[in-house]
């Protein structure tokens, strides 16, 4: 085959591919309104530490895509459904979510979780590690159902087994709400997120303390994760572009 031959044909598979892609109905793209990870921006278009990556790498590897919000429960009930083309962004990985969903390469990666309480509580003098508080049971752990607080928390409060307030899909302000009333003592929180969170609910920062505890590990990474209608191809060429964007 001669070299124009060549380019040609080369030249033909590109846009090919360019067209074929096109002509797919675009992924739906899930996700929570949160400061700083995502949050609505002009024109449609969702920006933050999670948002924007995933963004610009679906952007470069021309893959179609539309914006959806939807509460974090919701994502994972879609997603795990596996019935139509989706994905929810900043996702923690674990083994249970392995199991139904594809994750792509880290989009980010948190500071070390810490940990929000209502200012002068004094159930926690004494205790400087997440080790020593699960073994106190009589501080109250608060935890949305179905939400991961990464592996090392998922495991240990799974072992351990804390005196813990389960609440189902609550919001930022709620969760406040609850540890002002005394209901539950404290919940764990990005480093990054935790001053906006109290400030976008419309509460004082005074009102809480925001504590680090000596054998947190290093910060969670967070994902793509994708529901298997999401063809694996897919996922790598997001990983590729994700690497040559970062």
């Amino acid at each position: 085959m001669s070299r124009l031959n060549t380019f040609v044909l080369c030249t033909f598979l590109v846009v090919l591919a360019y067209h074929t892609a096109q002509a797919q109905p675009p992924i739906q793209v899930y996700y929570d309104e949160r400061i700083p990870y995502a949050t609505s921006a002009e024109k449609g278009s969702v920006q933050g530490l999670t948002a924007s990556p995933v963004a610009s790498a679906l952007q470069a590897a021309n893959i179609p895509f539309e914006w959806k919000r939807m509460p974090f429960k919701r994502q994972l009930i879609t997603i795990k459904a596996n019935k139509k083309k989706a994905c929810g962004i900043g996702w923690f990985k674990n083994s249970e979510r392995e199991g139904f969903a594809r994750f792509s390469d880290p989009i980010y990666q948190d500071r070390p979780t810490i940990i929000i309480l209502r200012k002068g509580n004094n159930v926690f003098d004494g205790h400087q590690t997440v080790k020593s508080l699960f073994k106190d049971n009589s501080i109250k752990l608060l935890v949305k159902d179905g939400f991961s607080y990464g592996k090392y928390l998922d495991e240990l409060i799974e072992k351990d087994q804390p005196s813990k307030v389960v609440v189902v899909g609550s919001s930022n302000l709620e969760m406040l709400q609850i540890i002002l009333s005394g209901r539950a003592d404290y919940f764990f929180a990005a480093q990054e997120e935790a001053e906006q969170m109290i400030t976008s609910a419309g509460l004082n920062t005074s009102q809480f303390d925001l504590l680090s505890l000596g054998d947190m590990p290093a910060g969670n990474d967070r994902f793509l994760a994708c529901s298997k209608q999401v063809p694996a191809e897919i996922i790598e060429q997001f990983n590729q572009t994700l690497r040559e964007t970062k």
